[in-house]
């Protein structure tokens, strides 16, 4: 599998068993009424030199936050924006605490288990509007609903489990009707036809079964009773009460949400800017980052995104994911969702 795109899945699986044992259970609940509240948006315009925490390196996943540098949409707000890579050993939640970073972008079950344990961060948008987990099979053996699952051998790595349970358990399935066999990161032996499923993420394991020519169907997660916002951007509560950090903030997010409808509007670019700019040094593979960006785009842009601009947290969304994850027993409030800064960057439009 190719390096980075496996060892983003790690990351986001790593926050799987602890904080996505989280996942499995206490996202949160309120974007929508208690992020309804209108804001009053900050007087003066933005400047200075501010830190975007990514949490992990610089490939395709960032795209957006490359177009929005590459083509000036920060600097002509006024702001300098550093680009912070991050990684399986960095820990998005206390550099923005810290105040190191003014924006996070993080895993939204890590944020809120971040915010239960005292600190002081607040979710302002989700990136990913669906889950990104999947069941993957072959497009030529599908498995289409939770129920064709009986009488199947399924692959789950080990730090999924607590994921793939609470899915199992949201659409009452008896984990006794198929057989779960224990996976590495390698998904070959779907390939092989060893297994009639395994658990992944959307825009890896897939893509990796395209490029060996097997086409796969995927079973969104989302779809069946498992929503899960991902992707969420993370800011100091306290700086939405300070007028130079709210509008560097506000400013931050503008050029954020124009630099990725830039991003899902061009893929070729995208894969570009990722492979021979900003992360140069990773030796991307263009071909996967191109497939990458393009599943990433289904996970961005939905129908309430184009009602209402990207990064958009409505009540439904809130609530699926609070549901999904109390699954995994972590519970969590309303108020740790705010949409306050998408009400000032939109002003009631769906773009900037």
């Amino acid at each position: 599998m190719p390096p980075a795109a496996m060892s983003r899945r790690h990351l986001l699986r790593g926050v799987g068993a602890g904080a996505l044992a989280v996942a499995g259970g206490a996202l949160l609940a309120a974007c929508g009424s208690a992020t309804t509240a209108s804001s009053t948006a900050s007087s003066g315009a933005a400047s200075g030199t501010v830190g975007l925490q990514l949490v992990f390196i610089k490939n395709v996943q960032f795209a957006g936050s490359f177009f929005a540098d590459q083509n000036g949409y920060w600097k002509n707000l006024g702001l300098n924006v550093n680009l912070m890579a991050g990684g399986p050993n960095l820990t998005v939640e206390p550099v923005v605490q810290s105040g190191k970073a003014l924006v996070g972008i993080t895993h939204t079950a890590q944020a809120v288990k971040a915010i239960i344990n005292g600190a002081d961060l607040q979710i302002i948008g989700a990136g990913f509007q669906k889950n990104p987990f999947v069941l993957i099979s072959r497009a030529a053996a599908p498995i289409k609903t939770p129920q064709e699952l009986a009488g199947k051998k399924i692959g789950v790595q080990a730090l999924d489990l607590p994921v793939f349970t609470a899915f199992l358990t949201a659409n009452k399935i008896d984990k006794s009707t198929f057989t779960i066999v224990p996976l590495q990161s390698d998904p070959t032996p779907l390939v092989t036809g060893e297994l009639d499923g395994i658990m992944g993420f959307y825009s890896n394991e897939p893509n990796f079964l395209r490029i060996k020519g097997v086409e796969p169907y995927n079973l969104l997660f989302d779809n069946f009773n498992y929503p899960l916002m991902e992707e969420a951007y993370i800011v100091k509560k306290s700086n939405l009460q300070d007028t130079a950090k709210r509008a560097q903030i506000v400013a931050l997010m503008q050029g954020e949400s124009k630099g990725w409808l830039d991003a899902v509007a061009s893929v070729d670019k995208a894969a570009d800017l990722a492979v021979n700019n900003y992360g140069k040094d990773l030796k991307l593979d263009v071909s996967q980052q191109v497939l990458a960006m393009k599943s990433e785009v289904d996970l961005v842009v939905t129908p309430d995104t184009k009602t209402h601009g990207l990064f958009w947290m409505t009540d439904t969304l809130i609530n699926g994911t609070v549901n999904s994850l109390k699954l995994g027993g972590v519970e969590a409030t309303k108020d740790m969702f705010t949409l306050d800064v998408l009400n000032d960057v939109y002003k009631g439009k769906a773009t900037v």
